[in-house]
């Protein structure tokens, strides 16, 4: 059997998979910042649903929570637009593989500014993740 936190993993990647396809075919039809504000409304399911769920104040620092989680959502919805007007004017086969090197802010930003530690062959993984990338943007 494999460890819940791998398939809510590959969940994911197949929900965000289906999501970038699906985008393209939204900005084809109405304009990215419209697709920003009906995108969400989509939100507004799994908000409901968190809403429900006893876990939903959970943590011992809940106000810098709050704030931490009211960023995320400024910069998800930025991003969202900007990835809207992106693929509204050019093609999603490229706009979504590079937009996917957003990992890579990650990883750089922990590497940075949390003094995470890199192993040689996670190097390796990131190198090989850019070349992929290129590969898949040809």
């Amino acid at each position: 059997m494999i460890p819940a936190w791998l398939a809510y993993t590959l969940i994911t990647v197949l929900f965000w998979g289906v999501w970038g396809f699906e985008s393209k075919l939204l900005v084809d039809r109405a304009s990215p910042y419209t697709v920003q504000v009906l995108f969400t409304f989509g939100l507004l399911v799994p908000a409901v649903i968190v809403l429900f769920s006893p876990k939903r104040f959970a943590g011992k620092r809940r106000g810098r929570g709050f704030f931490f989680a009211v960023l995320t959502g400024l910069l998800a919805g930025t991003g969202n637009i900007l990835f809207f007007v992106a693929l509204a004017k050019g093609r999603a086969s490229v706009i979504v593989p590079l937009t996917s090197l957003s990992p890579l802010v990650t990883v750089l930003v922990g590497v940075v500014a949390l003094k995470e530690k890199m192993r040689w062959f996670q190097y390796l993984g990131l190198a090989l993740a850019l070349i992929a990338i290129y590969l898949l943007s040809l």
